[in-house]
């Protein structure tokens, strides 16, 4: 489709209306149309000029012989045989004395009155054109008036060149360029539609194996083009675009089936338990049923919470209210909460550092952290706020079993649990599910921002060391 033609209104609306061969075709057609009649006309105002001025040359031509004869003997043995052009009314000659009157002239022109009313100066000349009846045929003429002083005064000498050869021969250069245009343009159409035809073959091809692709079917891949060009790579962006449905489509059903067992686990906690209640009475009171109910309902709910929350960091149409956040206020406040709560001790350093973002979600972003952190840590956390250039960063240390290199990239996708974690916690579990670090991975992404697991480099705290890498906010 050639784009960027300024097409009128009623056109456009017709042109979209068509296929892309046939808009490509008859945009072709018009643009070599085009070129014809321009180049068609500047031939034929190139001819007509040269013509017109060939025209002249003759006329003056012939006018200068009798202005030379009247020059040396003047008009009285000039007769009409002495101006006589080629015998026919295509050139003819008037001469006139000053008052005007027809001194004498062709034969052609016997009895009809001066061509012109011009009458030049000795030595001048005025270029014309007329329409002159001559006949009975009225045709134009190109008129050479030359003034000359004769023995007997001054005359003027009127040349006159008929311009219908001029006319005639334009006429049919005209009637032979639409005549070969027509052809022309049949064969442009032709071959620009059979182009345009052969460059979209391989997409329909494309088309008809991405139509036949299903949900069942994602290994599928359509076929390379040969060459470089845009059919190529879009080619190329579809099988790409092919392989992330098909990662999506993997990941979605690993998160279906993690998320099914994860929730199946404190349902059916709590189906024993009502079991166990409803035959054998006496094998549980009332109140520790109530306990386990309650214990299963509050980590059901979590993690239903936490599900809904990774939902809407993978949602790019989710936009949270935003504004800023003061970094190192919102760490500060974690660290003092897990200070009085977890039973650890928790050392605090901040700087303040401003970021742009939803307050809410950083907060659970570093809160998910500082609770990783208490839980495997052996007596001491740290939680500190920095600034790296025009990053932000939250780093959150402590002095457990730390994350072997080769698990610190895995641990922070979803329902990821290391194999001790799966009985008495270690870092990257992220809580009993394993979403927590998935969490502020996805809320960090959602920021601009990233979340990695990094060697400690302080020897007081020898285990894990988290960090959120954001955008600090610029200052106006």
């Amino acid at each position: 489709m050639v784009t960027g033609f300024p097409y009128p209104a009623g056109m456009a609306h017709l042109l979209s209306r068509l296929g892309v061969r046939t808009r490509t075709t008859v945009v072709a057609v018009a643009v070599v149309a085009a070129a014809i009649v321009v180049a068609g006309a500047g031939v034929v105002l190139l001819l007509g000029w040269s013509l017109e001025k060939s025209t002249t040359e003759d006329a003056r031509s012939a006018g200068h012989q009798v202005v030379h004869e009247i020059a040396r003997e003047g008009t009285r043995d000039l007769t009409g045989a002495d101006v006589a052009g080629s015998g026919d009314s295509a050139s003819v000659l008037q001469v006139l004395d000053a008052q005007g009157r027809v001194v004498t002239a062709d034969p052609a022109l016997a009895g009809l009155p001066p061509l012109t009313p011009v009458r030049p100066a000795p030595g001048h000349e005025i270029v014309e054109t007329v329409s002159v009846t001559v006949n009975g045929t009225g045709e134009d003429y190109r008129l050479v008036s030359t003034g000359v002083a004769g023995p007997g005064g001054p005359y003027t000498v009127v040349s006159a060149r008929s311009l219908a050869p001029v006319t005639d021969a334009l006429t049919r250069l005209s009637l032979l360029f639409a005549a070969a245009a027509l052809p022309l343009l049949a064969i442009s159409a032709f071959t620009v539609h059979r182009a345009v035809g052969s460059a979209l073959r391989p997409v329909e091809r494309m088309r008809r194996t991405v139509s036949e692709i299903t949900t069942r079917d994602l290994e599928r891949r359509v076929e390379l083009p040969p060459g470089r060009d845009e059919v190529h790579r879009l080619a190329v962006t579809l099988n790409s675009m092919l392989d992330r449905l098909a990662s999506a489509q993997g990941a979605q059903r690993r998160f279906v089936a993690d998320a099914s067992h994860e929730l199946r686990s404190p349902v059916n906690t709590m189906a024993t338990a009502l079991e166990v209640a409803e035959h054998h009475p006496a094998a549980m009171s009332k109140d520790e049923l109530v306990t386990v109910v309650s214990r299963e309902t509050s980590r059901l709910r979590e993690l239903v919470d936490d599900l809904l929350l990774l939902a809407r960091t993978d949602d790019a149409t989710d936009n949270p209210p935003s504004g800023e956040v003061d970094l190192d206020d919102l760490a500060r406040a974690e660290a003092e909460r897990a200070r009085a709560t977890a039973g650890v001790r928790v050392e605090i350093r901040t700087e303040p550092v401003k970021v742009t973002g939803n307050a809410a979600q950083l907060r659970r972003a570093v809160r998910n952290l500082v609770d990783n952190a208490c839980e495997h840590a052996a007596g001491r956390i740290r939680v500190r706020t920095a600034t790296d250039g025009d990053t932000a960063v939250v780093v959150v240390s402590d002095d457990g079993p730390g994350v072997p290199e080769r698990d610190r990239e895995r641990i922070f996708e979803r329902f990821v649990r290391r194999d001790d974690a799966r009985h008495h916690g270690a870092p990257g579990s992220g809580g009993s599910a394993g979403l927590g670090l998935a969490i502020v991975a996805g809320i960090a992404g959602r920021h601009g921002g990233s979340a990695e697991c990094v060697d400690s480099t302080d020897p007081a705290y020898p285990g894990a060391e988290f960090r959120i890498r954001l955008p600090r906010r610029r200052q106006p």
